[in-house]
């Protein structure tokens, strides 16, 4: 029972996972012992490093999140956290009427109809985001687990919607991929695809890909502005400077240090928040390109042997290497289209979704990394902002709707989801599920 279970936890580890892939791909290529080793082994440090990477930008951000949660009081209106990992996670954990097995269960035979639907369709995708399966996962089976369906029936449509889900996100989106990445190699598997494809939509038409964000020309003097270490900590600085003086205005210095900064001087704490977030995305892109430069050769084997054309679909940040202009543009876009959102939406007395500087950066980054490969400038500009604007109101829909079910009821209170592409399709099943009086 102890090696079982020892396995048993090794197969859930995203990194371990993906290890095996690669290890699986260089064997079908009859590499040797040595290179399946090296590959094997890089593979999992390439995704360790981006989850360290991930940590650090996530320890920074929960603080500038808390800057802009007290300096934003709700006033009239309801506010709420756009968090899918703490969505799910709550739901989980609570188990209400056994939707914590539900998603547990959704999450297999989800992924086994997808490897089916990839193996039998030319849609020859494998996703490949772990955090990202799980939440999909989980969404669809609090979707269909909030009609009052039984767990059998809530496990089986929620697997298909799931499978199907996992391989056709990437097919939608690999056409854009193409552009940005310059290859056919590798697919993005991320719950921000609906999103991401309407920047690239709206860039098409209103910009100019041979005006790409990334030859933007900067005068001599100003040089150092294109060293993306440099111009992500000036832009983090400025955000996390706004948020400290929106949050020392309605609770003071002492109430920022009790808090906020757990007694540290506000202005000393903003900076080392704004360049603790700047380190991890420099680990995270060092673990990016370490996977990359594995995962794909090794991945060749389990194309051409046993599904015949298949492409990896991988997480946000593979992206980011191609377009670091462009991720810098689409941070700064999207939170004024977040800020803007939540200004509409206070106005208009629906719940305001309070700032996200982790969908500024993940989601309108890539966003805007979508629309400059359609659109250059413009379209980095659209698709960034897009991405905050439409996307608050997608999130701020789901929660006044409850399209996904009571989730503090749940256990998920004060929670809300974020991906586009577990919102969009919830919506589209939860009308038709009041259609027909569900």
């Amino acid at each position: 029972m102890g090696v079982l279970q020892f396995l048993i936890e090794l197969i859930k580890l995203p990194a371990f996972v993906l290890g095996f892939i690669a290890m699986v791909g260089l064997i079908l290529q009859k590499k040797s012992f040595g290179e399946v080793l090296v590959g094997t082994i890089k593979t999992i440090l390439g995704l360790l490093i981006m989850s360290v990477g991930i940590g650090a930008l996530i320890n920074a951000l929960v603080p500038i999140q808390s800057m802009f949660e007290v300096g934003i009081p709700a006033g009239g209106f309801q506010t709420f956290v756009t968090f899918d990992e703490g969505v799910v996670s709550a739901v989980q954990s609570a188990n209400v009427g056994d939707i914590g097995a539900a998603i547990a269960w959704t999450m297999l035979f989800g992924y086994i109809i997808h490897i089916l639907l990839a193996r039998f369709t030319p849609f020859r995708y494998i996703y490949l985001t772990g955090h990202m399966i799980w939440i999909h996962a989980g969404a669809f089976a609090i979707l269909f687990h909030s009609f009052g369906l039984s767990l059998f029936w809530t496990v089986a449509l929620a697997s298909i919607v799931d499978g199907l889900y996992m391989t056709l996100a990437p097919a939608l989106a690999q056409p854009v991929m193409r552009k940005i990445t310059g290859s056919d190699n590798i697919a993005f598997g991320h719950g921000q695809t609906l999103l991401n494809m309407l920047g690239a939509w709206v860039g098409k038409l209103i910009g100019n890909p041979e005006d790409s964000a990334e030859n933007i020309k900067v005068p001599e003097g100003l040089n150092f502005f294109r060293d993306m270490a440099l111009s992500i900590s000036l832009v983090m600085l400025v955000v996390t400077l706004i948020g400290a003086i929106l949050a020392l205005s309605q609770i003071g210095v002492a109430g920022f240090q009790e808090k906020i900064s757990n007694g540290q001087n506000w202005l000393v704490f903003s900076i080392l928040q704004a360049l603790g977030f700047t380190a991890g995305v420099l680990v995270l892109l060092q673990g990016v390109r370490m996977l990359i430069g594995e995962i794909v050769p090794a991945f060749k084997g389990i194309a051409e042997k046993a599904i015949p054309g298949a492409k990896p679909a991988l997480d946000c940040p593979v992206i980011y290497p191609f377009a670091p202009n462009s991720l810098i543009i689409g941070l700064i876009s999207g939170t004024i289209g977040q800020v803007l959102g939540m200004v509409v939406l206070a106005l208009i007395g629906w719940p305001v979704p309070l700032p996200s500087m982790i969908a500024a950066f993940f989601a309108s980054g890539a966003g805007a990394i979508f629309g400059n490969a359609t659109g250059g400038q413009r379209g980095a500009w659209a698709g960034g902002f897009l991405w905050g604007f439409v996307g608050w109101f997608l999130i701020s829909f789901a929660y006044k709707f409850q399209v996904f079910g009571d989730l503090a009821a749940m256990g998920a209170t004060g929670l809300g989801f974020t991906v586009p592409d577990a919102i969009v399709p919830g919506i589209v099943i939860w009308a038709i599920a009041k259609l027909f009086g569900v």
